[in-house]
């Protein structure tokens, strides 16, 4: 067998077993964030950060609830309204002097603005990955 025919087999996936469960493959945007945010706030150090997120999602989960019994319509319109309020939030950080994912103003608004952005984008898959994430966050 040749080096090119050799490399060819090789590079072939394997079918999977059928009583395997496939997983969607490819993470979204805002589920690689808040995996940042939760790796740069967690530690000894960090408390601080992790309590803001944690009040930030708290404050903002009775409004994503709210949002969620609306029509499709309103619903939208809802979460592009907090969507707003969170980017907004965010980029005050900024302005006040947020340099990473681990400043508790920064971390906690664009926790908020992460959830919202899948909440409107997002694949129910990923709106769940997103979800359990956030309620690992607002765990504190």
């Amino acid at each position: 067998m040749s080096n090119k025919a050799f490399a060819a087999e090789r590079k072939k996936p394997r079918p999977l077993k059928s009583d395997v469960r496939q997983l969607e493959v490819a993470m979204s945007f805002t589920e690689e964030e808040l995996i940042k945010i939760r790796k740069a706030t967690s530690g000894w150090f960090k408390k601080s950060a992790r309590t803001a997120i944690a009040h930030s999602l708290l404050a903002l989960k009775p409004k994503i609830d709210s949002a969620k019994k609306l029509d499709e319509t309103e619903r939208q319109a809802a979460f592009k309204k907090l969507m707003n309020e969170a980017t907004a939030a965010r980029q005050h950080a900024l302005q006040s002097g947020a340099n990473s994912y681990g400043h508790p103003q920064w971390a906690a608004a664009a926790a908020c603005e992460s959830w919202l952005h899948e909440l409107v984008g997002g694949t129910p898959g990923s709106i769940a990955r997103v979800e359990a994430l956030i309620e690992g966050l607002s765990r504190n």
